[in-house]
C-alpha cells in the first residue's frame, strides 16, 4: 500500500504550557521541599509561586472555643475512615467548617486541609495545593507530582495523579485531606482528575469534601460500594435540644423554653440563622422573649435582616472596618489598613475573632495573622457596602489592596484586584511578569484575567498578545477557521510590535507559532514558509522554537519525497524537543522517524518507535492523536507484511482515535487502510463503499484527492476502468497544493491504467524517471513499486526478458526490507508475472520469496502451482531446529522458546542463526512464509 500518514505535526503541542525554555525553572524545582520554603519568615524580594498566602489555603480555620460539640455527627465522620469519601453538603452557614475543625481537632489521624476559591478551577493550581497539602502526611508523598506540576514542559495530569496514588500507597495511617468549598470549583478537568483520585485511593487515605452543592464526581458509584459517608443540610441542623444549648452559650444567659421552641421552628436549626439571632437578642437592654415574634421570613432573608440589625449595632469605627474589608476572601491587619486608612486593623480582626462574629483565624506567618470572613456574612454586608460607597468607591479599594499585593510579593491576588478595581494598565504590566514566570503552566487563569481586559489594551503589549494567542489556539479548536481569525489580532500587534522594536529573536518565534496555526489549518504551504522565515531570527540557543521550524522543515521534506534531508534533520528536532522537556514535540519527532522508517523499509525499527509513542503518550484526550498515529503506523506495518487480521485490529483502534478526537487526517488514512484491507480479500465493493461514506464527511480538498487517488487505484485493479475518467481529469489540472508524494502516487497509478488499458509504451516513459528520484532521495519503497510497475509494464508488452531485470530489482530489495502487500497489491498481473519468471529467478532466495508471495494471493489469482520442480533444495533442519521452527513462527521470543525447550537462549540464538541461514531468510516474518511453502510446519 503506498498511502502514507500526513504528518505528526498535526498532533504537534497540544498545550502550549509544553513549551517553556529548559533554562526556565519554577521555583519548585529548585528546592527539595516547598513546603520548607512556605514556613519560611523570610522576606521575599519578589513573587514567588510558594507565597504565604498559599500557606494560608493550607491551614484549617481555628478553632473557636465557644462551639457546641456535635457527638453524633464526630461519630458519624469517624465512620469515614473505613470509607473513601466524606461528602458533607450543604448550604451557607450550616456550620460545615467548623463541624469539620472539631472532628480533626479531636482525632490523633494527620491531616491536611486546602481551601479552595475560583481561581483554583485552573487545575495546575488545583493539584499544586492538593500535592502540597498532602506532603504533610509524609515529605515522600507527592515529591515527584510536585515537581512534574511545576516543570517548565507539564506532563498529563493522569502522568501526575499516577505518582501521587503510588506515594499514598507507603501510607500505613490513616491520613484525612479536607477539601473545602468544593462548589468554587467548576472545571470538568479538575472534576475528572479528582474522580480519579478518589477511586483509586489507597485505604489509609479519606477524601472530605464541604460544598454548598453535590459535585460531579461518582458518587452513584460510591454510594453503591458503600465507600462514602454524607452529612448533609438536614443532619447539620441543630436539634431542639442543640439549639437551647447554643443559645444559652452565645448569650450567657436562659430564654425560656418556649422562645427557644419559636427560634428553632423558625429557624429550622440553621445554625447561622440561630448565631444571628443570639448577636441581635445580645445587643439589646435585657432578653426581651416578645421579640421573637420580630424574626420571621427564610434562611436569606432572616440573615439579611439580622446582619443588618447586628452590623447597626456595631460601633461606627467598626462598621467603617467592615464596610471596607467585606470584600477581601483573606484578611491581615496591614492589608487591612491599607483599605481603611488606619493603623487598628490588627486588633480589630482580634476582637471580631474572640467575639466570634464574622471572621475566622486562620494561622500567623512570619508577623501576619491571617483571617477569613464567614462568607454568608461577608456577602450580606458587601450588600451594604455597594449601597454606601458605590462602585467607583469599591474600585478604589480594589485598587488599593492590589498595591498591597503587589509590595508584600503577592503577584496573584495583585492581579486579581487590579482587575476588578478596573486598573487594567497596572494588572498588565503584572501578567507580564507573571508569564515571565509561569509562562503557559496555569493558562486557565490566564486566560481568564486576559477576557476580562479590553482588548484595545491587550494590543498594546505585545508579549500578552503573543500568550493571548497561544492559550486560545491551545485551548479551543485549533482546526477551525474561526480560531485563526480569532487569534490573528494579537499575532498582528505583536508582530508590528516587535519589527518595529528591531526584537528579531521574539519575531522569529511568533513567525513559528505562525507555522504551528498554519499547518493545523491545512495550509501547509504557508507553514513551510513561516517556519524558514523564522530559522532567520530564532537564537540557536532556543530549543524549543528552533525545533519546532525543524519539524515543520523535516515534515515538508519528507512530504517532498527528500526522506534522506527529513532523516538528517529529525534527529536534532528530537534532541531539542526533549531538551525543553516537550513531550509532544517529542512524540512527532518519534512519529517523523517511524515514517522515515517505513519508507526505507526498516520495519523493525518503525514498529519500536511507535511503541514507544504508545509508551510515553500517556495523559489526557491531547494525547489520543499521537496513540492514533502510532497505531495506525502499526497496522500499517503489520499489514504490509500480510498479516490483515491484526492490521484490521490496529487501524480499527486508530480509527476509534481518530473519531474521538474529530482528527480528519487520521481518519482519512485509516479508513483508507480498512479499503486496502477489504480489497485484499477480493472484496471491491465494499473497499469502495467505506471510501465513498468517508468522502461526505470530509472538506479539506488534500484529503478528499487521496481518497479520490485510492478509489482509482482500486478500480484499476478491479477492473472498472470507466470510473477513472473523472480521476484523470483531476490529477490532470495544475494545482501547487500538492505535494510530490502524492504526484508520485498519482503517477504509479496512471502508469497501472495505461498497463491495463494496453499502453505500456506510455508507462514506461514516465517510470524510470520517478525510479531515479526515489533511489536519490532515499524513498526504497517507490524505488521498489516503480520497479514492479516496470516490470509489468514490459510483461504487457510480451517482453519477458526485459521484465526480468526490473522484476529481480524489486524482488531483491522487497524481500530484503520486508515488502509484501506492495506486490500483493498488484493483483493478477503480478501473479502472472512472478509465476513466468519463476523458473529463471537467479538465486534459491528469490524463488522461495516467490513462492510464498504467489501462496498469498487469494484464491484463483493464480494458476495450479506445480513448483516443486523450480524450488531450490534447502539443507535439511534438525529435530531440534525444526522444534525450534514451530515455536518461532507463533511469535514467541528467544527466552520464551528456551523457557519451553528448557535450554539456554543462548542455544536457541544459535538454533534460529541456523535456521535464518539453512532457509536464506533475514526475518521472521520470512521465516514464516518460505517455512509454509516448504511444508515445514
Amino acid at each position: 500500500m503506498d498511502n502514507q500518514d500526513p504528518g505528526p505535526l498535526t498532533h504537534l503541542l497540544y498545550n502550549l504550557e509544553n513549551h517553556g525554555q529548559s533554562e526556565i525553572e519554577p521555583l519548585y524545582c529548585w528546592i527539595e521541599d516547598p513546603l520548607r520554603l512556605l514556613m519560611s519568615s523570610k522576606p521575599k524580594a519578589s513573587f514567588q509561586v510558594t507565597d504565604p498566602l498559599l500557606y494560608i489555603k493550607l491551614t484549617p480555620p481555628r478553632l473557636h472555643s465557644a462551639t457546641i460539640q456535635r457527638a453524633a455527627l464526630l461519630s458519624r465522620l469517624d465512620e469515614g475512615l473505613a470509607k473513601k469519601l466524606v461528602l458533607v453538603a450543604a448550604p451557607a452557614g450550616f456550620g460545615k467548617t467548623t463541624l469539620l475543625s472539631q472532628w480533626l481537632a479531636g482525632r490523633p489521624f494527620k491531616s491536611a486541609w486546602v481551601t479552595l476559591d475560583e481561581s483554583d478551577n485552573d487545575p495546575v493550581r488545583f493539584w499544586t495545593y492538593v500535592v502540597s497539602a498532602m506532603r504533610t502526611f509524609d515529605s515522600t508523598v507527592g515529591k515527584r507530582s510536585l515537581s512534574l506540576l511545576t516543570a517548565s514542559a507539564l506532563p498529563s495530569f493522569d502522568m501526575i495523579l499516577n505518582s501521587l496514588i503510588n506515594d499514598s500507597l507507603q501510607l500505613r495511617e490513616d491520613c484525612v485531606l479536607v477539601l473545602e468549598d468544593y462548589q468554587a470549583i467548576t472545571s470538568t478537568e479538575v472534576h475528572n482528575g479528582l474522580s480519579f483520585l478518589v477511586q483509586h485511593l489507597p485505604e489509609s487515605l479519606h477524601l472530605v469534601l464541604t460544598t454548598r452543592s453535590e459535585p460531579p464526581l461518582p458518587l452513584a458509584t460510591l454510594r453503591a460500594r458503600d465507600e462514602m459517608i454524607e452529612a448533609n443540610a438536614g443532619d447539620l441542623r441543630f436539634s431542639l435540644a442543640e439549639t437551647g444549648a447554643f443559645l444559652h452559650q452565645a448569650l450567657s444567659a436562659e430564654l425560656p423554653e418556649s422562645s427557644i421552641r419559636q427560634l428553632f421552628q423558625k429557624t429550622q436549626g440553621w445554625p447561622a440563622g440561630l448565631r444571628l439571632i443570639a448577636l441581635s437578642l445580645r445587643n439589646k437592654d435585657g432578653l426581651a422573649a416578645n421579640r421573637v415574634d420580630s424574626i420571621s421570613g427564610s434562611e436569606r432573608h432572616i440573615a439579611d435582616y439580622l446582619i443588618q440589625e447586628v452590623f447597626d449595632s456595631r460601633p461606627e469605627a467598626l462598621q467603617h472596618f467592615l464596610l471596607r474589608t467585606c470584600f477581601l476572601t483573606r484578611l491581615t491587619g496591614s492589608l487591612c489598613n491599607e483599605l481603611t486608612g488606619s493603623t487598628d486593623g490588627a486588633a480589630w480582626l482580634d476582637q471580631l475573632e474572640r467575639d466570634n462574629l464574622f471572621v475566622i483565624q486562620l494561622e500567623s506567618v512570619g508577623e501576619q495573622t491571617w483571617y477569613r470572613y464567614i462568607p454568608l456574612f461577608a456577602e450580606s454586608i458587601q450588600l451594604l457596602a455597594r449601597r454606601k460607597f458605590g462602585e467607583a468607591e469599591i474600585h478604589s479599594m480594589f485598587e488599593k489592596a492590589s498595591q498591597w499585593y503587589e509590595a508584600h510579593g503577592l503577584l496573584d491576588e495583585a492581579i486579581e484586584t487590579a482587575i476588578t478595581a478596573g486598573v487594567f494598565e497596572r494588572a498588565l504590566t503584572w501578567i507580564e511578569k507573571y508569564i515571565g514566570i509561569h509562562e503557559l503552566s496555569e493558562m486557565r487563569t490566564l486566560a481568564r484575567w486576559l477576557e476580562q481586559i479590553p482588548q484595545p489594551l491587550l494590543l498594546l503589549h505585545p508579549g500578552v498578545c503573543f500568550t493571548y494567542a497561544a492559550i486560545i489556539l491551545y485551548s479551543t479548536d485549533r482546526f477551525a477557521p474561526a480560531t485563526a481569525a480569532r487569534i490573528e489580532p494579537f499575532l498582528q500587534a505583536a508582530e508590528t510590535a516587535w519589527r518595529a522594536e528591531g526584537n528579531l529573536p521574539k519575531l522569529g518565534e511568533l513567525l513559528s507559532f505562525r507555522g504551528i496555526v498554519a499547518w493545523w489549518q491545512g495550509n501547509f504551504p504557508g507553514a513551510v514558509e513561516y517556519a524558514y522565515r523564522s530559522l532567520e531570527y530564532i537564537l540557536e540557543q532556543d530549543l524549543l522554537w528552533r525545533g519546532n521550524s525543524l519539524l515543520i522543515v523535516a515534515q515538508d521534506a519528507l512530504g517532498a519525497g527528500q526522506i534522506l534531508k527529513a532523516q538528517a534533520i529529525v534527529p536534532e528536532v528530537r534532541a531539542r524537543m526533549g531538551a525543553a522537556q516537550n513531550i509532544h514535540g517529542v512524540l512527532a519527532a518519534l512519529q517523523l522517524l517511524s515514517e522515515i522508517a517505513c519508507w526505507q523499509g526498516e520495519s523493525e525499527q518503525a514498529v519500536e518507535l511507535n511503541r514507544q509513542i504508545l509508551a510515553e503518550a500517556v495523559g489526557g484526550d491531547e494525547m489520543l492523536d499521537d496513540k492514533g498515529i502510532a497505531s495506525l503506523g502499526l497496522g500499517r506495518i503489520a499489514y504490509e507484511q500480510n498479516d490483515l487480521e491484526h492490521a484490521q485490529q490496529l487501524i480499527s483502534q486508530a480509527l476509534d482515535f481518530a473519531l474521538a478526537r474529530a482528527n480528519e487526517m487520521l481518519q482519512v488514512q485509516a479508513v483508507i487502510y480498512l479499503a486496502w484491507i477489504r480489497a485484499a480479500g477480493n472484496d471491491f465493493q465494499n473497499a469502495d463503499e467505506l471510501l465513498v461514506s468517508l468522502k461526505t464527511g470530509i472538506n479539506n480538498a488534500t484529503l478528499l484527492r487521496e481518497i479520490q487517488g485510492t478509489q482509482a487505484r482500486l478500480a484499476v485493479l478491479s477492473g472498472n476502468l470507466l470510473l477513472l475518467k473523472g480521476w484523470q481529469s483531476i490529477t490532470s489540472e495544475e494545482n501547487p497544493g500538492v505535494s510530490h508524494l502524492q504526484k508520485e502516487r498519482e503517477a504509479f497509478t496512471l502508469a497501472r491504467l495505461q498497463i491495463a488499458e494496453g499502453r505500456p509504451d506510455e508507462a514506461l516513459a514516465s517510470l524510470n524517471s520517478w525510479k531515479a528520484d526515489a533511489a536519490a532521495n532515499g524513498r526504497i519503497r517507490s524505488q521498489v513499486e516503480a520497479a514492479c510497475l516496470e516490470a509489468l509494464a514490459c510483461h504487457a508488452g510480451s517482453n519477458l526478458t526485459g521484465a526480468m531485470q526490473p522484476a529481480v530489482e524489486a524482488l531483491t530489495l522487497g524481500s530484503a526490507r520486508g515488502f509484501r502487500r506492495l506486490f500483493l497489491d498488484e493483483g493478477p498481473r503480478m501473479a502472472a508475472l512472478l509465476q513466468a519468471i519463476l523458473p529463471s529467478l537467479p538465486n534459491r532466495a528469490l524463488n522461495s520469496f516467490v513462492v510464498a508471495l504467489l501462496h498469498s494471493f487469494p484464491a484463483g489469482t493464480t494458476g495450479h502451482l506445480s513448483t516443486g520442480g523450480s524450488v531450490f533444495q534447502v539443507e535439511a533442519l534438525s529435530q531440534q531446529e525444526l522444534r525450534v521452527l514451530r515455536l518461532l513462527v507463533t511469535g514467541r521470543s528467544n527466552a520464551e522458546i528456551a523457557r519451553e525447550l528448557v535450554v539456554s537462549t543462548n542455544t536457541i540464538k544459535t538454533h534460529v542463526k541456523s535456521i535464518y541461514r539453512k532457509l536464506n531468510v533475514r526475518r521472521r516474518t520470512e521465516v514464516r512464509e518460505v517455512a509454509r511453502e516448504l511444508k515445514l510446519l
